[in-house]
């Protein structure tokens, strides 16, 4: 499968501003296998500037769980789980799949966006109470865009 690309500014700015409002309940989910974890928490420490991270679990625990080895798992899957509500940005639409399987949410399957809103002030785990973390970090990301607004 092919890997999805980055968003461009204009869209990532739509789409976190988005996911940021207490309504969305946006929570961010990661799996992986054992052999990327070292990688992937230096990424997440990066973009988050050194957020903890949520325990890895065992039996499946989300919002961080690791693979151990040996396990038939290729690649990190990160994921965005949401509560869709109107008026959605266009960039988004597509982007999620609908199948009514996820505790009411809508999902979103792409690791680099999921990298992104962690630029963006999204951590880990549920960001329904992160409105002051994501807009001081969106400040930064979107400098022009902010002052604008």
């Amino acid at each position: 499968m092919a890997r999805k690309r980055q968003l461009d500014d204009d869209a990532l700015y739509e789409i976190a501003t988005y996911l940021s409002r207490p309504e969305a309940q946006t929570e961010i989910h990661a799996e992986l296998p054992v052999k990327q974890q070292q990688k992937f928490e230096a990424e997440y420490a990066d973009a988050t500037d050194d957020y903890p991270l949520p325990s890895a679990g065992s039996q499946n625990q989300q919002p961080y769980y690791v693979w151990p080895a040996g396990t038939n798992k290729q690649g990190r899957q990160l994921r965005i789980y949401f509560v869709r509500w109107s008026p959605g940005p266009s960039p988004i639409q597509g982007l999620y799949t609908d199948r009514g399987k996820w505790k009411d949410k809508y999902r979103i399957n792409h690791s680099n966006l999921v990298m992104q809103l962690f630029e963006c002030g999204f951590i880990l785990g549920d960001n329904s109470a992160n409105q002051e973390r994501i807009a001081q970090f969106m400040q930064r990301r979107f400098p022009v865009v902010m002052d604008d607004d």
